[in-house]
């Protein structure tokens, strides 16, 4: 994979995953949509300057459109599921942490 095919799949996959149209990201972008589009399909690439953009755009550093890496959700509390013991064992070691935090003062 190229870097350009790896910034192309990080791209459409965080604009994906933040639910953002092509139209909406240039509009973020200050560009065209056309331009997008054509970033998307591999016939241009984007200046240090747009990219700087497209990440703001994004809520992104930089960097994390050349990341090797699978592109996830924020972890959020509906995702986290425990069962009633698993529960019970995590607030427990919460209470005893605590517990030896107050000790010290």
């Amino acid at each position: 994979m190229t870097i350009q095919d790896l910034f192309i799949a990080n791209l459409k996959g965080y604009r994906k995953l933040r639910k953002i149209s092509q139209m909406q990201m240039a509009a973020l972008c200050d560009s065209s949509t056309g331009y997008i589009g054509e970033i998307e399909s591999g016939k241009r690439f984007p200046s240090v300057n747009m990219i700087e953009r497209i990440a703001k755009a994004l809520q992104i550093e930089s960097y994390f459109l050349f990341k090797n890496e699978p592109i996830s959700p924020p972890v959020s509390n509906s995702t986290i599921k425990l069962a009633p013991s698993q529960k019970k064992e995590l607030l427990n070691k919460v209470n005893s942490a605590f517990s030896k935090i107050l000790d010290g003062f």
